[in-house]
């Protein structure tokens, strides 16, 4: 997690992105200019709109033509997969105006172009120099799969494996706002939040007021803000926090969403640290349907997990990551950085031994940690596989290693929620269904309201709970974190948790399933097809 100084080709990509935007731009101008000149021609019938419109017309094809013949160009330089390439290649002889805007906002390996490199910090401190390497004998895994995690991650991802923690993993939402609010309450120096989605209800005027009191206490209070995921934000609720003090920052502004082609690109962190003491990670959001207020969704069953101790550090690290990003504030520095950790060192026998690693994800990241940390677990597994997401939208590798586990006599067990929240994943999730359920997967819908955590369980051994659904759109497209635990005593706390919502959960039969009908069977496969973009 130790960011390197930014290099003149991270530069040079940054330029290209503003020219796809200035692509997409002038595109939008030249087709704008082809509309206004049919609209006059047909007002008008006049002679010299029919002319004007002919040119723009000509003027139109010979740039949409350049620019696919050059995007296709792009697109076998990649060296992506053949199928992905040859698909879009297609679309954009085929459907040349939707095909190009499509590529545009999903088409395109930002991981590769590193469009949103915000590693740039010069003066950048290493966190593994401020946190070497714990030495002690209870940081050494006794695991096999997790001492190969461990490396994973350390490799792909700089992710330091802490070793004196106190963590509790709460399952109620309710719970979890009331523990947040009361260590912010707490808090003594600073409050450091990161949120995809706030609603400006009543639970979203508690965290603000809660906010705006610590400030008048003289706490320092930062906030990031997803823009799209608080489009409903508005601004009575942004201007209150701001002139109270609190620094409210949206992450990656969309002022024109059809124009940026980095609208499909989002924050999904949920992030709280207090005093770089203690942090919460998880997938609960600010608003009343997360309290399970909501008619529709009814409980809402989230997971958030409470970290003190050394893995608060690493949180804090992400977020002043993140901060520097959206506000190009560097707390980074060795001058400043030691601000926003403990003033002196943990105690040791307040903390228990358990060994953690903060992993991020995103598209401004070499690989895609989180998946390649689950690809990894669930290859390796021996015994079980347990895995709790509101959504399922898998990549061949995944579906591969699940299926082969499963054939190799891995017990697997996949828990859904059993009402939807956004139609289109809902159906293309369930197309996978038959083909897992015909290797022995078992498939539970949950029934007792909205089942929104994203869990990972393996052998009894490794947890990960964070922000990451399984899906593409948080292995590829948007900005993750989940916390890597190796502790039984954690994990066993979170199996009883897992058991006791199978009880309140369907499993999905087989046979009853083989029975659906043409048209349902029809609704999966169609949404399947834009499992790339959910």
């Amino acid at each position: 997690m130790s960011p390197p100084i930014k290099t003149q080709k991270d530069k040079e990509r940054v330029i290209s992105q503003k020219t796809w935007d200035t692509a997409l731009l002038v595109m939008f101008l030249l087709i704008s200019l082809l509309f206004t000149a049919s609209l006059l021609q047909w007002l008008t019938g006049g002679q010299f709109p029919l002319a004007f419109g002919n040119l723009a017309q000509r003027l139109l094809n010979i740039i949409f033509g350049i620019t696919v013949i050059l995007m296709i160009v792009v697109l076998v330089l990649e060296n992506d997969n053949p199928v992905h390439t040859l698909a879009w290649i297609l679309v954009l002889l085929y459907l040349p105006v939707v095909g190009f805007i499509f590529y545009l906002f999903f088409g395109r390996n930002w991981r590769k172009t590193r469009l949103f490199n915000r590693k740039g910090l010069a003066d950048a401190v290493n966190l593994h120099e401020l946190w070497p390497p714990n030495t002690s004998p209870h940081c050494v895994s006794q695991s096999v799969l997790a001492g190969r995690l461990i490396d994973l991650l350390d490799s792909n991802s700089k992710a330091i494996l802490t070793c004196k923690n106190n963590v509790e993993i709460i399952p109620d939402t309710s719970d979890a706002l009331d523990r947040i609010c009361a260590d912010i309450e707490a808090a003594q120096h600073h409050v450091h939040l990161e949120y995809f989605s706030v609603a400006p209800d009543e639970t979203g005027r508690r965290i603000k007021d809660l906010l705006i009191r610590k400030v008048r206490e003289g706490v320092q209070v930062r906030f990031i803000y997803d823009d799209v995921g608080c489009f409903k934000l508005g601004r009575a609720y942004k201007k209150k926090m701001r002139e109270a003090g609190v620094e409210f920052i949206p992450f990656m502004p969309v002022w024109i969403p059809l124009l940026n082609s980095r609208a499909n690109y989002r924050n999904h962190r949920k992030i709280v640290i207090v005093d770089g003491t203690v942090g919460y990670l998880g997938g609960l959001n600010i608003g009343d349907k997360y309290m399970g207020l909501s008619k529709y969704y009814g409980y809402w069953r989230d997971s958030v997990v409470r970290i003190e101790g050394e893995g608060a550090v690493t949180l804090q690290a992400l977020f002043l990551m993140d901060w520097f990003f959206v506000s190009k504030q560097n707390l980074l520095t060795r001058e400043l950085f030691s601000q926003y950790v403990p003033k002196k060192e943990f105690d040791e026998e307040a903390l228990d031994n358990i060994m953690l690693q903060v992993v991020a994800s995103g598209p401004d990241t070499d690989h895609a940690s989180i998946m390649q940390a689950y690809f990894l677990a669930i290859s390796n597994a021996r015994r079980s596989i347990r895995i709790v997401s509101p959504y399922l939208i898998l990549n061949e590798s995944l579906l591969t290693a699940l299926k082969t586990a499963a054939l190799s006599g891995v017990k697997i067990q996949i828990l859904l929620p059993g009402k939807p929240d956004h139609l289109i994943v809902w159906w293309g999730g369930r197309s996978y269904f038959k083909e897992l359920m015909e290797v022995g997967i078992e498939i539970y819908e949950y029934k007792n309201g909205f089942l929104h955590a994203k869990e990972l369980i393996v052998d009894d051994e490794v947890i990960s709970i964070g922000t990451a659904n399984m899906d593409l759109r948080s292995f590829n497209h948007n900005f993750e974190a989940t916390a890597m635990i190796y502790h039984q005593p954690t994990v066993a706390a979170a199996l009883k948790q897992f058991y006791d919502d199978l009880e309140k959960s369907q499993r999905i039969d087989k046979e009853t399933h083989q029975q659906r009908s043409i048209l349902t069977k029809t609704m999966e496969s169609i949404c399947r097809l834009f499992s790339p973009v959910l």
